[in-house]
Parts: C-alpha cells; structure tokens; sequence
C-alpha cells in the first residue's frame, strides 16, 4: 500500500507586505493518518497497566501490523536507571509479532515502539517492575528486645522498583504498633515499642 504521503511546502508570513524574518518557512504536510497509527496491540501482559511485575519476568506485547502496509517494526526499552534494555521481537504469521522485554531491574522501564520511525499506538508503554530481592533490613530492632526498649531497624529499597512495605508483628492486637517514615535514599526507617513480651 502506498497511500501515505509527506511532502515538504514553502509557507510565507507576511507583515504589512513584508515578509517576516525567516519567511518562507519550510513546513511538512502528510497525510493524517501516518501508517504508524494503523497497527494494533491484541494482547500481552505489557497492556496490563494497573499491574507490577516481577524482575526477571518476560513481559509481552503482541502487535498487528497488517493494516499499516509495507514497513519495518522496531522496539526498545529505557530502563530504571536510563539504560537502554533489548527488547526482542518475534515474527509471527499474518505480518503480526510478539514482543519480549525481560527485566533484570526494579523500577519502571519505557517501551518505544515504532513502525517505520514513528511510535505506534500508546507508544511508549510503561511497565512497572519490582525486585523483592533487592531489599534487605538491618538495624538492632531486628534482634531480640525487652518490653519499654526501642527496636529500630532499617529496610533499604532503593533498587526495588515499584512496591509498597509493609511491616508486622506477630503478637497481642495493639501491642507492637509500627512505626514508618522516610529516610535518605529510598530507605524507609522503622521502630516498634513492645508493651508485653
């Protein structure tokens, strides 16, 4: 199919019939309908978007090309830390693909996908990603403790990506209440004051 068309026009600005600095300028007409946005997304976990997946996960896409003509499609990720991260791309039957982004880190990661240049649909596509592995605790309130002391503890998530902590004693109701607040760099301090053993 050769429908799509750009084309590159003269447009002249005039001021009291003078032209104004840098008239003409060039401009780029093309049709309204770019063959980028002719491809369709059918399926895959990536259009879960209210969903956090797990690193190490591979995360697909599938996407129809056929209503958009001859082209080429291409795909990359922008991870966590601002990475380029491969994404993979299987030809399927019926000018239709399946894409593959595999996750190492926690974070968000951006998918740029585009037909002959030009993002299709939705493009880029945010996945969020956490690594429960990346978080690890430390700090006093992590060994024993004695009713009326203080036990603080850190948990560091820096590199865990999307997640929400959560902290728990297991004991009387009401008795080892938790408390949680921010630090530096993504750690999130925590203290409990038990008032029975």
């Amino acid at each position: 199919k050769q429908w799509y068309q750009r084309r590159v026009r003269d447009l002249f600005v005039y001021w009291s019939n003078d032209p104004v600095p840098g008239s003409p300028f060039l401009i780029h007409v093309e049709d309204s309908l770019p063959p980028s946005s002719m491809i369709r997304t059918t399926g895959g976990r990536m259009l879960q978007t209210d969903t956090v997946h797990r690193a190490g996960d591979s995360i697909e896409l599938d996407v129809d090309t056929q209503d958009a003509g001859d082209g080429q499609l291409a795909a990359v990720a922008i991870g966590p830390k601002g990475d380029a991260v491969p994404v993979e791309i299987i030809a399927n039957r019926n000018r239709t693909f399946t894409l593959k982004l595999l996750t190492s880190k926690g974070g968000r990661y951006l998918v740029n996908v585009y037909f002959n240049g030009s993002h299709i649909p939705n493009s880029p596509f945010k996945v969020r990603v956490c690594n429960p592995e990346a978080i690890w605790a430390e700090g006093p309130g992590l060994m024993d403790s004695f009713v009326g002391d203080l036990g603080d503890f850190q948990v560091f998530t820096r590199d865990a990506g999307h997640g929400t902590l959560s902290v728990r004693v297991n004991g009387p109701k009401d008795k080892f209440r938790v408390d949680m607040w921010k630090g530096a760099d993504r750690t999130v301090n925590c203290r409990y004051n038990p008032e029975v053993p």
